[in-house]
């Protein structure tokens, strides 16, 4: 079978493409080269869970390039979240099962989220003021000028391991029943529903994936530039009122979300027929 390319009167051998496929390799950016190797090694279990990876001077050594090409290959790798750092150990490949997963479909707290995945929940509080939010944040939440909200931002641990940072933003005329409770120790939402008969019902949430401030990678002992995930998340009660909306950092080396999607028969309805390509005679050559 030959390959008919733009014109007519040429046609493409497999000794042409081979030529190709060399061209567009050697055109190929080289940390692009070694993401590519060092993922093949990884799915193919040359570099297994938990094994060390060499270190950024061995690679540079074995792929004969600079400091700066072996790393923007790791950062692809580590935004996959196959990769891990520990400070003072090296990186390591992310051990797949350790994840704690997620649905993304379903809101649920931090502390039921560890109990599900048999894990301690704990929090430092690292801030929580009443204050006049940003017109970005009273637009969100639907509130007026004069409206207050609650900030919280809260340091979340899975068994004394750092992995979310909450900043949250509450529709003050819901939340203040619960500012003099130790939202340290307490899950909110158990609060909530314990001291008040508010309760949640829609949420909208958007993934993005960042990179780690100095700052944020302090809190979460990992490097400034390691990758995680944003979550955007805006919260209704079951009235209809807007009673939350947050902006969570997740590590991505520690925590994924799961989507689940519906059919291509449900979702494409009479569209929904198989992707079928011919070839006449002539074309299958």
């Amino acid at each position: 079978m030959r390959l008919f390319m733009k014109s007519p009167k040429k046609w493409l051998g497999a000794g042409d493409l081979k030529k190709m496929a060399l061209i567009q390799r050697e055109l190929t950016p080289r940390y692009y080269r070694i993401y590519e190797d060092l993922y093949k090694k990884i799915e193919e279990g040359l570099y297994r869970e938990g094994d060390k990876l060499p270190s950024e001077s061995e690679l540079c050594d074995a792929y004969n390039v600079s400091r700066g090409t072996v790393r923007e290959a790791l950062k692809m790798l580590f935004q996959q979240g196959l990769l891990l750092r520990e400070r003072g150990r090296g990186t390591f490949v992310t051990p797949q099962s350790d994840k704690i997963g997620q649905d993304a479909q379903q809101l649920i707290g931090f502390t039921e989220l560890m109990k599900l995945h048999h894990k301690k929940a704990t929090a430092k509080l690292l801030k929580i003021e009443v204050e006049a939010p940003k017109k970005s944040i009273r637009k969100l939440l639907e509130i007026e000028e004069t409206d207050q909200v609650v900030s919280v931002e809260r340091l979340r641990f899975g068994d004394h391991e750092p992995l979310i940072i909450e900043r949250s933003y509450f529709v003050y005329d819901l939340f203040h029943p619960l500012i003099e409770h130790d939202l340290e120790n307490q899950s909110i939402y158990e609060v909530l529903y314990r001291e008040t008969d508010i309760r949640l019902e829609d949420a909208k949430q958007t993934i993005e994936a960042v990179l780690a401030t100095p700052a944020d990678a302090k809190l979460l002992d990992i490097d400034p530039g390691a990758p995680l995930l944003l979550i955007k998340r805006i919260i209704k009660t079951k009235d209809g009122r807007f009673f939350q909306y947050s902006k969570d950092l997740y590590r991505s080396d520690r925590l994924n979300f799961i989507i689940r999607t519906a059919s291509y028969t449900k979702s494409n309805g009479d569209f929904a027929s198989p992707l079928v390509i011919g070839a006449t005679e002539d074309e299958a050559g």
